[in-house]
């Protein structure tokens, strides 16, 4: 059986006939689906209806917990009255091992179908973590939403269109960056080419090159930007402005403490890439090389506008 993590997500479609909840009131309800899973080994998220169990399976029995796991979800409904949504329902096996067997699980009788992507709060993530079937979704969708753009505006002036393209187009791009930004070349470039055609439509710019088109227009490459939410999400972990555990992502590089600045972060070794592409290790280069006049600071703003002040070129792969 190959190694990975499977995941089980059902959706909660309805509550007990007669009521009425409005959001809190909801969660509150369902809270208690976490105590099915106590000292089981199976980790539990919820997000409004949705919930997503998932377990490391590294042997046959692992994969009988998580499908007791799904049997004590579907009772719960069951005795909840909260009917859920099986059509929505989904199985996703997270693996390198190219190896064609995957486990069969079911809820309620019905087998759950096997997905190599799963959409996850916006994100499709693949079962080898990639994000390229992600990536190229948004950029596919960036491109015709900045055509449309262009074909409703019957005044080209600059100002306008770009602050629709910042308004419109810029943000589908960034959601949720820190999860499934790119790293190589290719990739980097795909994304950046929406931005890329859109300026160069533009009255007057047709013959600029793209960094000097970006700074003419005062925006920055999509790439940059990337990067800049990487290293805010850092900054809001390591100073504990989130509510995620700085542990669990960073450990501080006691070890050479004295070069650098005083939150200088210990590097891990990656054995493969989705583990040394993954947020918490591909942003460590970056974090290490900025001053700690600006990693110290306690405000989140300040952090901001000294951060636009650093050259941080030399970790951008895409072309110019």
């Amino acid at each position: 059986m190959p190694n990975g993590f499977s995941t089980y997500r059902p959706v909660i479609s309805g509550v007990p006939q007669g009521s009425v909840l409005g959001p809190v009131p909801f969660l509150i309800y369902i809270n208690d689906i976490v105590d099915l899973f106590d000292n089981s080994g199976v980790c539990t998220k919820l997000y409004a209806d949705d919930v997503k169990i998932y377990l490391e399976i590294t042997n046959d029995s692992d994969c009988v917990t998580l499908q007791d796991g799904i049997n004590k979800i579907y009772a719960w409904s069951n005795e909840w009255q909260l009917r859920l949504a099986n059509d929505k329902c989904q199985h996703n096996h997270i693996t390198l091992s190219t190896a064609a067997h995957l486990d069969d699980y079911s809820v309620s009788g019905m087998k759950l179908p096997t997905v190599e992507n799963i959409r996850d709060l916006g994100v499709l993530a693949d079962s080898r973590l990639s994000f390229h079937d992600h990536i190229n979704s948004i950029v596919s969708r960036g491109h015709v939403r900045a055509a449309q753009i262009w074909r409703c505006f019957m005044c080209k002036d600059v100002d306008n269109l770009i602050k629709a393209f910042t308004t419109y187009v810029r943000p589908m791009l960034e959601y949720c960056s820190p999860v499934w930004s790119p790293v190589s070349p290719n990739m980097v470039n795909h994304v950046e080419s929406v931005q890329r055609r859109f300026t160069k439509r533009l009255p007057g710019f047709c013959s600029l090159v793209y960094n000097e088109r970006c700074a003419r227009l005062g925006i920055e490459r999509l790439e940059l930007r990337r990067l800049h939410a990487d290293l805010t999400t850092c900054f809001r972990i390591v100073h504990g402005l989130v509510a995620l555990q700085s542990d669990n992502f960073f450990n501080i590089d006691h070890d050479h403490i004295t070069r650098g600045h005083s939150f200088k972060l210990f590097l891990p070794p990656s054995r493969v890439n989705c583990r040394k592409h993954f947020f918490a290790v591909r942003v460590i280069n970056a974090w290490n090389s900025l001053s700690n006049e600006i990693v110290s600071t306690d405000r989140l703003s300040l952090f901001k506008s000294r951060l636009k002040q650093v050259d941080l070129s030399k970790f951008m792969v895409g072309k110019p």
